[in-house]
């Protein structure tokens, strides 16, 4: 057998797409015990619908939505990450190629894309964010935290919140809306 799983597809509302992390008692004393999460290794995956992926993962191929893509955890994905909904990152994502989303894009924790991103709505950042390509989002941009990108083309406006949150682009950027400073984290 393959050292990797293969391709997993899913069709049908019902088959769900949750990956749980597989966990093994390590060495135990008598006042912890130590919880070793195993790193699982999938050659692609495929939803018609949304899913929703727990990490540690490595995933060799793409990752392809219908729907929304949920990551939660520590990922790795060698190729690209398309949804036709929202994208949601708890933890780390690195992408070595493209990330494309019809929906919006909120990154909770740190994320790394090495080829180009391209979002029709809105990119909420709290953490890090880095496009080593050219990053293009048509809905409004919030940063808490870190963005940095090749070039940014921004349809609506950029919004950074509180004095700790920036952004840099390296070739330029292209901001069609406004660009604002949130400096405390009034919710309203």
């Amino acid at each position: 057998m393959y050292q990797y799983e293969h391709i997993m597809t899913f069709d049908s509302q019902g088959q769900g797409g949750v990956y749980g992390t597989n966990t093994g008692a390590g060495s135990s004393n008598t006042n912890n015990q130590q919880q070793v999460a195993t790193v699982k290794r999938k050659k692609s995956i495929k939803s018609d619908s949304s899913i929703d992926l727990r990490g540690p993962m490595e995933v060799d191929g793409s990752v392809k939505s219908g729907g929304g893509v949920a990551f939660s955890g520590n990922f790795a994905v060698r190729d690209r990450i398309e949804a036709y909904g929202d994208i949601d990152i708890v933890g780390d994502l690195r992408c070595s190629n493209k990330i494309k989303a019809y929906g919006n894009v909120k990154v909770n924790g740190s994320a790394l894309c090495v080829d180009r991103v391209k979002i029709f709505g809105k990119l909420k950042i709290t953490g890090t964010f880095e496009v080593q390509g050219d990053l293009e989002v048509w809905g409004a941009i919030t940063i808490n935290g870190y963005l940095k990108c090749k070039t940014l083309t921004a349809y609506a406006s950029i919004t950074t919140v509180g004095d700790q949150s920036w952004y840099q682009t390296e070739q330029g950027e292209t901001v069609h809306g406004a660009k604002l400073i949130q400096r405390t984290n009034y919710e309203g």
